[in-house]
């Protein structure tokens, strides 16, 4: 039997807190990508397909589409997408990845690299404005992680597809290796990831995009990638645009999915600490 994961609409919503104690749920989800949840034909008839958003370019009537971003470690790119921690912080225990491999029906993604950020990813040949001081990554060096098995989302197909076999898989790793374990204040944070996949027979690793598009949380995914589309160009970040062409064309901003699970301060928990401080400074006070 296929085992699907389930892809949650976005949702900003805090962990339901146990009374036994906090345990991990949904903090956060960038957006879906399921566009048809029964919509295969053929080989993949009744399973869900994601079809990618099309587009045409000025003075074209020719619809083009992006099927998937590439983050492949192998070929030294990456991507990042940003999230914000309310007040009262999270605590991060896992993130869920997206991914397909060309031309493999099985989950084949070995290890995903992971690191955060604390201000928006720039290299110093990023397009100016470049921000001075230079930002860095938390970490001087990324999470290696084991991918798991992975779980079967759907299959990746063009604007009228849907018959491609393109399956993507779900990837679920854990985030306590991150700076104190994984605990964010309140502020606006950038995660950082890529893949390493099977070698053959290509050992690019490629990630859908948020479809449609206007469900995403924020359209201003990043990518770490060759700034003149060379296969040997220079690697900076830089914003991801479909259908970047200037002058021709500026593109559109895109936004890639991930899903955040941890958990937050439990209020009860909250109000032990206030009270258990305040009693303490009324001692102090009578003392």
């Amino acid at each position: 039997m296929t085992r699907i994961f389930t892809h949650l609409p976005a949702l900003f919503a805090v962990a339901v807190l146990a009374a036994s104690g906090a345990r991990a749920e949904v903090l956060f989800d960038n957006g879906p990508f399921i566009t048809n949840p029964t919509g295969g034909t053929g080989s993949i008839a009744g399973l869900p397909i994601s079809q990618a958003e099309g587009f045409t370019m000025p003075g074209s009537s020719f619809v083009y589409s992006t099927t998937g971003i590439g983050a492949t470690y192998a070929d030294n790119t990456a991507v990042a997408e940003d999230f914000f921690v309310p007040a009262g912080g999270w605590d991060l225990d896992s993130v869920t990845l997206f991914a397909f491999q060309t031309s493999q029906t099985t989950p084949t993604i070995e290890t995903v690299r992971i690191n955060i950020w604390n201000a928006t990813p720039y290299s110093a040949g990023s397009p100016p404005p470049v921000p001075d001081p230079l930002p860095q990554p938390l970490m001087a060096e990324p999470l290696v992680l084991d991918a798991g098995p992975g779980e079967f989302v759907c299959h990746r197909q063009s604007p009228s597809g849907t018959s491609t076999v393109r399956p993507v898989y779900a990837y679920t790793v854990s985030l306590d290796g991150l700076p104190d374990g994984g605990r964010l204040e309140a502020g606006q944070y950038w995660l950082e990831w890529s893949f390493i996949g099977a070698a053959t027979p290509s050992p690019r690793c490629w990630i859908p995009l948020v479809t449609p598009r206007e469900s995403a949380f924020n359209q201003n995914a990043r990518l770490f990638n060759s700034i003149d589309g060379s296969a040997a160009g220079p690697r900076v970040w830089f914003e991801g645009r479909e259908g970047y062409s200037p002058p021709l064309s500026e593109g559109w901003p895109y936004a890639l999915p991930f899903v955040l699970h941890g958990t937050v301060p439990e209020p009860s928990a909250l109000l032990a600490l206030l009270s258990a401080t305040a009693l303490a400074l009324a001692r102090r006070r009578s003392a």
